[in-house]
C-alpha cells in the first residue's frame, strides 16, 4: 500500500513537471522593466527562429503588455533583414492601455529562419514594466524553435 501511494505521488510529480516543460516550450514571454528613467529607454533582444522538428520558420510574431500604471506607453518593434520589397522587414505595435491583461495588437515579420531583432521601448520618462510575448512560426502557423538573448536593458 505504501509503495503504491509513493508510486502514484512520483508519477503525479513527474507528469506535472512534463506538463510545465511542454507549456514553456510553446509560450515565450519576456518580462522586463525600464529602470533608468530615460524617455528614450530601449530594451533589445535577439530572437532566433530555427526548425526544432516542427518545420522551417517563416516568421516571428510579437506583442507587448504594459504592466505599470504610468503616463508612458510601451511599444514593441520586430526587425530582420534588408530585402523588404516582398515582405516587410519591420513591424511595430504599442499597448494603448496601462496595467491591464490585454496585449498590444499582434505583429509579425516574415523573413524566415535566423535572428530577428526585438526592441521594447516606452514613450515617457520614468520607470515602466512590461511583458513581451513572441513566437517563431512556420508558414502554416505551427510553433517552431524559438530562443531569445537579452542584449540591452535600460
Amino acid at each position: 500500500m505504501r509503495f503504491l501511494n509513493m508510486k502514484q505521488m512520483v508519477t503525479a510529480i513527474c507528469g506535472g513537471f512534463l506538463a510545465v516543460q511542454t507549456s514553456v516550450g510553446f509560450a515565450h514571454d519576456q518580462a522586463g522593466s525600464f529602470t533608468t528613467g530615460l524617455a528614450a529607454a530601449v530594451d533589445f533582444y535577439t530572437v532566433t527562429c530555427f526548425d526544432d522538428g516542427n518545420g522551417a520558420p517563416a516568421k516571428l510574431e510579437a506583442q507587448v503588455r504594459d504592466s505599470t500604471a504610468s503616463t508612458s506607453k510601451v511599444h514593441i518593434l520586430i526587425h530582420k533583414g534588408t530585402s523588404c520589397t516582398t515582405n516587410k522587414c519591420a513591424q511595430a505595435s504599442f499597448d494603448a492601455t496601462d496595467n491591464n491583461t490585454t496585449y498590444s495588437p499582434l505583429v509579425s515579420v516574415s523573413q524566415g529562419a535566423g535572428t530577428y531583432n526585438l526592441y521594447v521601448m516606452h514613450s515617457a520618462t520614468g520607470t515602466d514594466s512590461y511583458t513581451a510575448s513572441f513566437h517563431c512560426k512556420t508558414a502554416g502557423n505551427v510553433h517552431t524553435g524559438t530562443s531569445v538573448t537579452s542584449r540591452q536593458q535600460q
